[in-house]
């Protein structure tokens, strides 16, 4: 019986990952873009061009995400450096074949749609999201465990926002002990996180800088979600020196970092955790996602 075509474009050891879970299932594995990388899978096959890769390809994965830049591949592990155009793979792959990857630019979505190629972008799955926000959680916790001089049991800590990557936080840091405090705009949110038994914070509107400024004294950590600047150089003047602030936001974050590192504060601008922090896991989620939409429980871009 004729195996399953896939191909796996750039990325770093996530994707790596995706390829052995993929292997598992027995699919017909090729790889290109992954050279920089000490261990090769056995089983796969190592393309030097990019149309020997997409050759006969039925499904191609691209990287989380897909493209740094807006227009070429996310392939930091490519040995010649090159910047492959998204378009160029496009161009390459037939038509009713399907196009998977994470954070997939809206202009290539286009341009495959075109030319008859099925999208699927499956960091907009709900499943996905859940699941990597407990990843992101995870390594934001060992973040504050290897930069605090203490441990987090009884530690105090902020939380801004409480979407799905705070909600995973909150649970981590009462299992820990730490005493939390999530800030948010919404009842219903500060609600659930009363529930939870933390303390919590109305933001939101012309009262929300004189809110936050609850946060300056007192904190051992401050975690942001909120991709809006809601510490700026005042509130870091004001704010103890022992306090750190690790902001999980999406561009442009939640911090002024230029201040931070004038008035030198710590601060860190903490993005893209689970592929720095545990590749291995975030590439087994990504794996089993593919593998999902393959079997066709997903939806089609």
């Amino acid at each position: 019986m004729k195996k399953t075509k896939i191909s796996i474009l750039g990325g770093d050891l996530r994707n790596l990952t995706v390829a052995k879970s993929l292997l598992k299932s027995d699919y017909d594995i090729n790889i290109f873009g992954l050279d920089n990388l000490s261990q090769r899978l056995d089983d796969a096959y190592y393309c030097q061009t990019l149309s020997e890769a997409l050759e006969m390809a039925e499904y191609t994965v691209l990287p989380l995400p897909a493209s740094v830049d807006g227009f070429s591949l996310n392939s930091p592990m490519l040995s010649s450096k090159e910047k492959i155009s998204l378009i160029d793979i496009i161009d390459i792959l037939k038509p009713h074949t399907y196009l998977l990857g994470g954070k997939i630019p809206s202009k290539a979505t286009e341009y495959a749609q075109k030319k008859e190629i099925k999208v699927i972008d499956f960091f907009n799955t709900e499943d996905f999201q859940i699941k990597n926000a407990y990843i992101t959680a995870e390594a934001a916790i060992s973040i504050a465990m290897n930069s605090l001089n203490r441990t987090l049991k009884n530690s105090n800590v902020a939380i801004t926002g409480f979407g799905r990557i705070s909600k995973q936080l909150v649970k981590l840091l009462n299992d820990i002990g730490a005493n939390v405090t999530v800030a948010a705009r919404s009842d219903v949110d500060l609600c659930w996180a009363e529930s939870l038994g933390c303390s919590t914070v109305k933001i939101g509107g012309d009262t929300t800088k004189e809110k936050l400024y609850a946060f300056c004294k007192g904190y051992d950590i401050i975690y942001n979600t909120v991709p809006v600047w809601l510490f700026d150089r005042d509130f870091l003047e004001k704010m103890e020196k022992k306090t750190f602030i690790i902001d999980l936001a999406s561009a442009p974050g939640g911090v002024d970092i230029c201040a931070a590192k004038e008035l030198e504060r710590n601060v860190l601008w903490a993005t893209s955790l689970p592929g720095k922090y545990a590749p291995e896991s975030a590439g087994d989620l990504i794996g089993e996602c593919i593998k999902k939409l393959i079997c066709g429980k997903g939806d089609v871009l």
